[in-house]
């Protein structure tokens, strides 16, 4: 059976969302961003649960998922992040980074509770200069925390 995932990590690189690759995942921008910052963090291995990775590999997997995180929220400066790996859709273990701000949903809770029109509406596509700008700022975050200059 063929994983969705899987196919389009084959050519992340060339993704105009593609932030950049790290030792367990490849870091990409949202397509739609209606909230600002939310990136997405691909894992390089298939896999459904995180308890199918082996333990190291696991390890360094939450590691560099919290630094993406950690980056997302040093470039857009949210009120909160939520961090989802739910797979229901696609089953291979990738983590939403959502940064959440106060009153960007009608109630306090998850972003599932939009409407899909509002979540997924075409409106919050970012502009080429957007989007450039946006995976530059969360480019340059990781690589200061990967070097420890913010640790």
């Amino acid at each position: 059976m063929s994983c969705k995932m899987c196919d389009n990590i084959l050519n992340i690189h060339s993704d105009p969302y593609f932030i950049i690759e790290l030792e367990t995942g490849y870091v990409s921008l949202g397509w739609r961003q209606r909230f600002k910052g939310y990136t997405v963090f691909i894992c390089k291995r298939h896999a459904s649960e995180l308890h199918e990775l082996p333990w190291d590999f696991k390890i360094k997997f939450l590691e560099e998922m919290s630094i993406v995180a950690e980056a997302v929220y040093n470039s857009v400066i949210p009120d909160k992040l939520n961090y989802e790996l739910l797979g229901n859709g696609i089953s291979h273990l990738h983590w939403h980074i959502y940064p959440r701000v106060a009153g960007d949903t009608p109630e306090k809770g998850p972003v599932w509770q939009l409407p899909k029109e509002q979540l997924f509406d075409e409106k919050t596509i970012p502009c080429s200069s957007e989007r450039i700008a946006m995976i530059s700022l969360i480019k340059s975050e990781i690589e200061k925390l990967l070097s420890g200059v913010k640790r």
